[in-house]
């Protein structure tokens, strides 16, 4: 996606008219590709996934398993949570092995729904069929070679097509307010 896309303001009432849905947002992920001397930007159409849908699967992240510690006052992390005398704290275990495999788990399925839901562009398998459901357009791009970093970024930008990034709301909220507010006082009227 790139951080330098114009931001157009547009009346909900014309997004209404538009054949394929008022909220559907649409772009390209580019994926870097280098060949030799070369550097290419593959761009993967993508498109945005439900809202529910990323939150049931956020839902299901696997919660670590707490473990009981004592705080001491005369410690970093004593000093640091404001402790004054020693008492024992329930905290989560974010190490415990079980729990990093879970997570790990957990965030390789999160990332082929996304990708599989998300990307759009038209996929075939290398022996010439066609990726059409979900998880075959996320093994047609894992046997074509995508790597982890490709599916980390087109899952980011999946998710950012309806959310604002840090450099889009700088970039939009930084405008001058007196235009945007002139055109909302006129509308509203």
């Amino acid at each position: 996606m790139s951080p330098e896309a114009a931001v157009r303001e547009i009346d909900i009432e014309e997004l209404y008219e538009q054949a394929d849905g008022a909220f559907a947002s649409w772009g390209y992920s580019r994926l870097k590709v280098t060949k030799g001397d070369e550097v290419l930007a593959v761009l993967v159409r993508i498109g945005s996934v439900p809202q529910d849908l990323v939150d049931a699967l956020r839902r299901k992240a696997p919660r670590p398993p707490v473990k009981t510690v004592m705080l001491d006052p005369n410690t970093e992390d004593g000093r640091a949570l404001g402790v004054t005398t020693r008492q024992k704290a329930q905290v989560p275990d974010f190490g415990d092995p079980a729990y990093v495999e879970a997570l790990q788990q957990h965030q390789q399925m999160f990332t082929r729904e996304i990708v599989g839901r998300g990307v759009t562009s038209k996929l075939r398998f290398k022996d010439g069929r066609t990726a059409e459901a979900p998880e075959e357009r996320y093994a047609a791009l894992e046997e074509h070679g995508l790597s982890g970093p490709h599916f980390l970024q087109l899952t980011d930008d999946i998710l950012n097509l309806t959310q604002w990034t840090e450099v889009e709301r700088a970039n939009f909220l930084g405008r001058g307010s007196a235009s945007s507010t002139a055109g909302r006082s006129s509308r509203s009227s």
